[in-house]
This record gives C-alpha cells, sequence and structure tokens, in this order.
C-alpha cells in the first residue's frame, strides 16, 4: 500500500499527536467509568460490560506493548519499585472500596464488608504490582537493547 502524503507541518503534526494523546485517555477513563457504572447497577454479566471490557484490554495491552517495545515509560514517573508499589497500593484501594460498597449494599454487614475490602485490596494489589514489576523490568531490559543500538549506530 502506498503511503500518501503528509499534508502537516510539525507543529501542526505535534497538535494531531496531542489530541489523539487526549482522545486515547478520554477512551480509556470512559470505559472504565462505563464498566464500573454499570456494574453499581448490578450489570455485572459478561453480556453487559463485555464490549468496553473487551476495548479497554485490547487499548490498554496495546500501549504497553508500544511503549515498552519503543523504550517509553511516562512522563512523569519512574519505572521503581516504589513508584509501582504506591500505584498498586492506590488502585487496589479504590478497587477494595468499590467491593466494600457492594458488598454493604448486599448484605448490610460491616465486619463482612471490611474483610471484603482487606481481600480485594490485598489481592488486587498483590497482582498490579506484580504485572508492573514485570513491565519496569521489561522495560528496562529493552531501553538497554535500544540505547546499545544507538551506540552501534554512532559507532559506524
Amino acid at each position: 500500500m502506498k503511503k500518501s502524503k503528509n499534508n502537516l507541518d510539525e507543529m501542526q503534526n505535534l497538535k494531531l499527536l496531542q489530541i489523539e494523546h487526549t482522545g486515547c485517555w478520554i477512551a480509556v477513563w470512559g470505559l472504565l467509568a462505563s464498566i464500573y457504572i454499570q456494574m453499581a447497577f448490578g450489570l455485572n454479566e459478561f453480556k453487559h460490560i463485555g464490549g468496553e471490557a473487551i476495548v479497554l484490554i485490547v487499548l490498554s495491552v496495546y500501549l504497553v506493548v508500544s511503549c515498552i517495545k519503543n523504550g517509553i515509560w511516562d512522563r512523569r514517573l519512574k519505572p521503581d519499585f516504589k513508584t509501582n508499589l504506591t500505584i498498586s497500593l492506590t488502585a487496589g484501594g479504590l478497587f477494595g472500596l468499590y467491593w466494600f460498597i457492594v458488598s454493604y449494599r448486599n448484605y448490610h454487614k460491616l465486619l463482612g464488608s471490611a474483610a471484603t475490602f482487606v481481600v480485594m485490596t490485598a489481592a488486587v494489589s498483590a497482582l498490579i504490582l506484580f504485572v508492573l514489576c514485570l513491565c519496569s523490568s521489561a522495560y528496562k531490559k529493552q531501553t538497554k537493547k535500544l540505547e546499545g543500538e544507538a551506540e552501534q549506530e554512532d559507532e559506524e
């Protein structure tokens, strides 16, 4: 397939990338919000949230793999254990809070809901921490590989 000519100058290209970046993150957070809102109304079955979940998972996997492949982590965050732990505890805590509310709404048992919070927070935090550590390890390995390739090109 023949590539068509780019009609944008550098400033327009940069602006388009910023617009696409913002649109991508609106899609991610919108899909996540849609899933949680549907779950809050008791629509927990796959037929209700499956489409959004599949799109969110595919988009997320694409972003993670593409960024790691190109040696990109984040503008502000570092790929270290402290950052990974903070992110995983925050996400796990929010997930645990959600299930605390669901459990309390369904069963009206404070102790049982608190136990649900603790178990869900611990499980999700551990899973996210594990995945983030794997991703940061892959990122560091890929960065070293890309830097080695760049040095070889500079020597030639």
